[in-house]
């Protein structure tokens, strides 16, 4: 119990309580963040959807190819 009631004490004379200007500068960090991971995803998602664009591109090629040569 005395461990709580140090721990309690270390709290109330170190913890200070963020102003209103503090939590919303760390609410528009996070909110950047979230933007920032967002757009990376979609970025990622285009270059694979380019990717297998290309690739599609390229077997239907040497599909075409495989039906001359037949």
């Amino acid at each position: 119990m005395t461990h709580l009631k140090n721990v309690w004490e270390w709290l109330i004379n170190h913890w200070v309580m963020p102003t209103p200007a503090e939590l919303i500068a760390e609410e528009l960090i996070q909110a950047q963040r979230t933007k920032l991971r967002h757009q990376s995803a979609m970025e990622y998602h285009t270059a694979i959807v380019a990717y297998n664009v290309a690739r599609i591109k390229r077997l239907e090629a040497l599909t075409a190819k495989q039906e001359v040569v037949e």
